[in-house]
């Protein structure tokens, strides 16, 4: 689960070689991806907050950078952080989709669904069951 928790596509073929069955893989697959991905995306604030490694901010950079952020997100919206959350890891997909959907309940239903789609998916895909039979 704590694997799941932060690479969710690594998860399955790792539990299916240290012997756990479909059921349990499944279940702690999208259990974990789904504990991880809500986890970073509620203390997402916190942590961002607490960064030692913070530089101090430049008013003029800082508002360039942001216009930039929301022009991209306004042209291509959430459809690309979701869809490819599993593919880079779930804490800098929950961090992303918290910085700039964050108001939107439907953008963490819909995560949180994709995050349960490819971890079926990477269970179905990374089953041993067609190498048994």
């Amino acid at each position: 689960m704590l694997l799941a928790s932060v690479r969710l596509l690594m998860t399955a073929p790792i539990a299916f070689l240290a012997g756990f069955s479909f059921t349990e893989t499944l279940l702690s697959v999208n259990s974990g991806g789904i504990a991880g991905f809500l986890f970073f995306y509620y203390t997402s604030d916190w942590i961002i907050l607490k960064n030692p490694h913070k530089q101090p901010r430049h008013p003029g950079k800082r508002f360039k950078r942001l216009r930039r952020i929301l022009r991209y997100r306004n042209r291509v919206g959430p459809w690309p952080f979701i869809l490819t959350s599993p593919f880079l890891s779930v804490p800098v997909s929950a961090f992303i989709i918290r910085k700039l959907y964050r108001r939107s309940v439907w953008i963490l239903m819909i995560s949180l669904l994709v995050l349960l789609f490819w971890g079926t998916l990477s269970c179905l895909l990374f089953s041993p069951f067609s190498i048994d039979q």
